[in-house]
């Protein structure tokens, strides 16, 4: 069983790894003022999520809990699809990159457990306030992604798939805040 710390390190590397993705997409698509400002928003809510998780990882020490076993189970297959998802994107020439082949990259690697693996560190490390902010930027990025592919792709089935986790995480958040009511 992988301690709290092994956790929180592969997990903020794979968040700075997507921070780092939507970086680059900014940059590639800095002549849109829209799409250069929706993807830099995108970068810095993964770095809001490197930030407390590396704030976890502090309180953690500082109560001698960083190297105990992980309430949360790493998935070696959700850390394998996420770099995967990294290395392939990092391959394509930036001149290469179409809107749409950046909005599928997004969803794909949103679709991953990683925003969930997230959520469930915060949630059992009892870092509430944490995990509903994530919460919160989650489906608000989530959303902004489902509105970009609705104006810049033709494919109804990837619109769906968004809705779709926009839609499973605002339950989240729902239920979250109805039990604290």
């Amino acid at each position: 069983m992988p301690t709290n710390r092994e956790v929180l390190d592969t997990t903020i590397a794979l968040e700075r790894e997507s921070m780092a993705i939507y970086a680059r997409f900014a940059r590639i698509f800095a002549a849109d003022q829209n799409l250069h400002e929706f993807w830099f928003g995108m970068a810095r809510d993964e770095a809001r999520h490197v930030g407390a998780l590396h704030l976890v990882a502090t309180v953690l020490e500082l109560e001698d809990q960083l190297d105990r076993p992980s309430p949360v189970a790493m998935r070696d297959a959700t850390v394998r699809r996420v770099r995967e998802l990294m290395e392939s994107s990092g391959r394509d020439d930036d001149a290469q990159i179409s809107i749409e082949r950046a909005l599928k990259t997004a969803l794909e690697v949103e679709e991953t457990e990683l925003e969930d693996l997230v959520s469930d560190l915060l949630k059992a490390l009892q870092k509430r306030d944490e995990y509903e902010s994530c919460l919160r930027m989650l489906v608000h990025d989530l959303g902004e992604l489902s509105y970009m592919i609705e104006q810049h792709c033709q494919d109804p089935a990837m619109l769906q798939r968004c809705d779709a986790l926009v839609n499973r995480h605002a339950e989240s958040l729902c239920a979250k805040a109805a039990a604290h009511s």
